[in-house]
């Protein structure tokens, strides 16, 4: 998957702000992705990998769509490892 530009959409702004998230980190998670999966509900890709966040260094998903080599990023948040085992156990999440 080569991807060129990223952009944000407006709800991944919004979950940047309320969360208090750098607003690099998406860019760097994708980017940077040690998994990446695809959520077979949405059609979206997840991005995972260890990124600063508040003050420690947390394991961060990234969702986003893939159209042509732009990838717009949809969403942010932290999990747990046990959270992507999960997923990917239940079929959500596929390699």
């Amino acid at each position: 998957m080569r991807i060129g530009r990223i952009e944000y959409c407006e709800h991944l702004r919004e979950r940047l702000r309320l969360r208090e998230i750098d607003e690099a980190l998406p860019r760097q998670v994708i980017r940077q992705a040690r998994q990446v999966f695809r959520d077979t509900a949405t059609g979206y890709r997840i991005a995972i990998a260890p990124a600063p966040y508040l003050g420690e260094t947390h394991l961060m998903m990234v969702m986003f769509e893939i159209d042509g080599d732009v990838a717009t990023a949809i969403t942010v948040h932290p999990l747990e490892e046990r959270d992507v085992e999960a997923k990917v156990r239940n079929g959500r999440w596929q390699p």
